[in-house]
This record gives C-alpha cells, sequence and structure tokens, in this order.
C-alpha cells in the first residue's frame, strides 16, 4: 500500500466503505480527510480517529501512527471481502 511512496501518506481510515472502484475497474480510496503526511522527524502521535473495527490495536495502544495502521485496516478489509460481509453482518 505504501511502497514507493514518499512522503508516506497514512489514511488512517480504510474500509470497505472507503474503497471505491470506477469505471475502469480501478480501485480508489476514498474519504481521504483523516490522512496524513507520515514525518520520521516527529512523533507522529495522533487522536483517535478511523472507524470502530477497523482500528489497529498498536494504534489504540500507543496512538502513534505508522503505516501498519493502514496494513491493518485493509486486512479487515479482505476478511471482510472473504467472508462475504461486514463485522456487523
Amino acid at each position: 500500500m505504501h511502497h514507493d511512496c514518499f512522503p508516506q501518506i497514512v489514511h488512517k481510515d480504510v474500509t470497505s466503505n472507503n474503497i471505491l472502484l470506477n469505471s475502469e475497474v480501478h480501485v480508489v480510496v476514498s474519504d481521504i480527510g483523516t490522512a496524513r503526511l507520515l514525518d520520521p522527524d516527529s512523533s507522529n502521535q495522533t487522536l483517535q480517529v478511523g472507524t470502530y473495527g477497523y482500528f489497529a490495536p498498536e494504534l489504540a495502544h500507543t496512538m502513534t501512527v505508522t503505516e501498519k495502521c493502514d496494513v491493518y485496516n485493509f486486512a479487515v478489509v479482505a476478511l471482510e471481502t472473504l467472508m462475504g460481509g461486514t463485522q456487523e453482518s
């Protein structure tokens, strides 16, 4: 997700509702209001933002944003896709 992206941008709210397909069936990530640049020279600490059920456990514990937070979000989306529904269904 973050390969070859510099500076790294962390979305912080990758959910099945925020992944869209355009008319050419290319994936587009929407709702970038919570996105931020990762700054290697700062603490990258944040307030709790995101969608319940997609919130990375390490972010909840440390409140420090890393690219791993988006990877966790995407893993939840992949699991939902494999299971055929969201966590609520």
